[in-house]
């Protein structure tokens, strides 16, 4: 136990010092208008090809954001919307990494890149009333400005243009479900009530 504890401390500090996460970890790939971002004491607004970088917070207002991170991570960001980049360290030797972003108020879609093909528990996205652990797939959250959160599972895109499924854990103190189903979506009402049970969202079907 202890030599498994020293060995995964020692992984994280060799991702850390040969990680492009010291700095950059990815840039903005599309816009509809400028988003700010807050990073220390300053006030950056974006343009194609802003730098992001880990603890930056991301708000949009009027506008869309996609953010492209180094491994392929996807984040696109709808109006009026905040995101915190916590923590992103990333191995392209060995494609391995990891991720930890805080989703607080708006739509936001991910689509995972190398790192949740490769080390999958190493993902993770947080609302203000649940987590979410990726294991290799896109989906959607919308949070409110109360907190409640509501996560659809999405079909995937392969490099050859094919789809897959892959599975979303939504999870709070309280409970945990797992999506796994095209469209399946779950509500987490506050942090002290559990996620509900999946439904599939038969109007996203068509899409």
């Amino acid at each position: 136990m202890v030599k498994q504890t020293i060995h995964n401390l020692l992984l994280i500090v060799f991702l850390l010092f040969t990680s492009p996460a010291v700095g950059s970890v990815g840039e903005v790939s599309f816009q509809t208008r400028p988003a700010q971002i807050t990073r220390g004491s300053d006030k950056i607004l974006t343009d194609i090809g802003t730098s992001v970088e880990m603890n930056d917070k991301v708000e949009t207002l009027k506008g869309r954001v996609t953010i492209i991170f180094v491994d392929n991570t996807k984040v696109s960001i709808s109006e009026y919307s905040k995101l915190i980049i916590d923590e992103f360290v990333y191995d392209p030797n060995t494609k391995t990494g990891k991720v930890n972003l805080k989703a607080g108020l708006g739509n936001l879609r991910y689509t995972s890149g190398l790192i949740a093909k490769n080390s999958k528990e190493n993902i993770k996205i947080t609302t203000p009333t649940a987590s979410v652990s990726v294991r290799g797939t896109d989906f959607e959250v919308q949070v409110t400005e109360a907190g409640k959160s509501t996560f659809t599972l999405l079909p995937s895109i392969a490099a050859d243009g094919s789809t897959y499924i892959g599975a979303i854990e939504v999870s709070n103190a309280t409970g945990t479900v797992v999506l796994s189903k095209p469209f399946e979506v779950t509500t987490v009402t506050s942090a002290y009530a559990p996620p509900s049970s999946p439904v599939i969202d038969l109007s996203l079907i068509h899409i």
